[in-house]
């Protein structure tokens, strides 16, 4: 790449427009667990993924739903994404399909505020992570 073209201030511009797309991730792979897949075959594995993708989109358009009155203190806040997967989690497992089990989510979701800090650089613990098989659904 140029140096002319491409100066160090615009690479970080470009970074920063992706960044969006790498906090997607983060929330899909340990939010919402998706680190470590069940299956060994491709297209299982596949399922899977489309599976969390899934859930990744429900939870994003109900925390646009969901109100959130300011916090007290000295930062800004938004919804806790992790809490909003336990909420969602919570509420299909009940299977409760009404809209009253569907507003009680909504206002569990909003009830978890997470404070905004700007400029905070956090270390980045990185592992490789196995297949974790499940031999004991075999029938013996």
């Amino acid at each position: 790449m140029d140096r002319e073209s491409f100066p160090l201030s615009r690479l970080k511009e470009i970074y920063h427009l992706r960044w969006g797309i790498e906090t997607s991730f983060r929330e899909i792979k340990y939010d919402l667990s998706a680190a470590q897949f069940h299956s060994k075959k491709d297209q299982f594995v596949y399922m899977e993924l489309y599976a969390h993708f899934a859930m990744y989109n429900a939870i994003s358009l109900s925390m646009g739903l969901s109100q959130h009155t300011k916090g007290k203190g000295k930062h800004q806040y938004k919804l806790d994404f992790k809490m909003a997967c336990c909420a969602f989690k919570q509420r299909f497992s009940s299977n409760d399909n009404s809209d009253e089990s569907f507003n009680n989510m909504l206002v569990n979701i909003a009830y978890y505020l997470t404070p905004i800090r700007l400029g905070r650089k956090d270390k980045r613990n990185m592992k490789a992570k196995m297949v974790i098989g499940f031999p004991y659904r075999l029938a013996a």
